[in-house]
């Protein structure tokens, strides 16, 4: 689940949908017979040698160099025989010839750096991929007691990541989590997410409670609004016009941090400005109790340590933490998606949520179907605890 999926998900749309599309490799074959056929049944003084010019052209976005080269060979020959053969051989034949000749070769060249340029695009592309799945690692459907699902959406549909992150580890403090969302959104939001989950799953396996955690990762990107990425030498800059953060100073991370019991049966909740847990109990949904406190990024401002919450969970009860992509996506009437009234039409409906890979499913296609468009990434995962006796 999660950007694991998303990546898969990508590459199956990719295969489904090619670009140029598989049909365009038949135009310039079938632009030569049209210009054979059009002057055989057409008076000599018309002329349709602007189609062979044409079919080289569009060899260039669908064919290899040699192809190209053999399109516009063979638009020549023709064009050359048919003119012979109507003995209308004049200036104008010779311009034809002329100038085919010439796109054809500039056809073939231009053709070789764009099939250079997808190349290296293609390997720039895997590695980010690489690099993204790293940041956010495929959720298991199970850690230890605890059943997990998730997705993840990023706004860029170029992108498997965005602002959006989330992590899930176990660790000798029991299963910790953390969900959260960069100020930005998209390719421009990625170095943030890096320095906020490497940190957490650092702290998380060496730090004794959820405060201490969420004060390393404020210390990280203390030290990112202190030192901001620069350009290298001879590079352009860091992030494209457009998509620059703000200024360093509003570097900042709304998220929450979760910490399960050995048994799962409890959960220690701490809040950093994010978005309410959504709780799901014998069918009935509400909101979590938590101590709501200013965002990771921010920790000079406190006037007081912020403070965890426990709650309990029975077998059944499920908890998802999500972003505010979920609850801000909007319809044709710019209708924000309400998720809790969402909810809870589904667990009346007598089927209940079920378990959590259901209930982030039907998430997941609800959204999509509320705004097909995205505004923003958006994250939502799903804890429950497993009941007694399941393996």
């Amino acid at each position: 689940m999660g950007a694991g999926r998303a990546a898969a998900e990508h590459r199956q749309w990719a295969e489904r949908h090619p670009w140029p599309p598989r049909w365009l490799r038949w135009v310039p074959p079938a632009l030569v017979v049209a210009t054979m056929v059009l002057d055989r049944v057409t008076p000599p003084s018309y002329f349709f040698g602007s189609l062979l010019t044409a079919s080289v052209v569009l060899a260039l976005f669908t064919y290899p160099p040699l192809g190209v080269l053999a399109v516009g060979a063979a638009g020549c020959g023709l064009l050359a025989v048919t003119e012979l053969l109507e003995d209308y051989v004049g200036p104008m034949t010779v311009v034809a010839l002329t100038v085919l000749a010439v796109v054809t070769l500039l056809s073939a060249a231009l053709c070789g750096v764009r099939r250079r340029a997808e190349s290296r695009f293609r390997r720039v592309q895997a590695v980010a991929e690489a690099v993204q799945l790293a940041l956010l690692r495929p959720l298991p459907a199970r850690i230890g007691p605890l059943r997990v699902a998730g997705f993840y959406r990023a706004a860029d549909d170029e992108a498997l990541i965005g602002g959006d992150l989330y992590s899930v580890r176990p660790t000798p403090f029991g299963i910790r989590v953390i969900v959260g969302d960069v100020k930005g959104k998209g390719i421009s939001a990625t170095q943030t997410v890096a320095t906020v989950i490497s940190s957490f799953q650092e702290a998380a396996l060496l730090q004794p409670s959820l405060s201490q955690v969420a004060e390393r990762i404020d210390v990280a990107l203390q030290l990112d609004r202190d030192n901001p990425p620069t350009e290298p030498m001879g590079a352009g800059p860091a992030y494209t016009p457009g998509e620059a953060p703000g200024p360093a100073d509003e570097v900042f991370v709304t998220a929450v941090l979760l910490e399960f019991s050995a048994d799962a049966r409890t959960v220690r909740v701490l809040d950093r400005g994010h978005q309410p847990l959504v709780s799901i109990r014998q069918g009935t949904v509400s909101v979590a109790e938590t101590d709501h406190s200013l965002p990771l990024g921010m920790s000079d401002l406190l006037t007081a340590p912020p403070r965890a919450v426990t709650h309990l969970l029975d077998p059944g009860d499920i908890l998802i933490a999500y972003s505010d992509g979920v609850t801000e996506a909007r319809d044709g009437a710019g209708t924000f998606y309400p998720l809790r009234e969402r909810l809870q039409e589904l667990c009346s409906g007598g089927a209940g949520p079920g378990s959590p890979a259901r209930l982030v499913t039907f998430i997941e296609e609800d959204v999509a179907r509320w705004a097909p468009t995205l505004g923003d990434d958006l994250v939502a995962i799903a804890f429950q605890p497993a009941p007694p006796g399941d393996e």
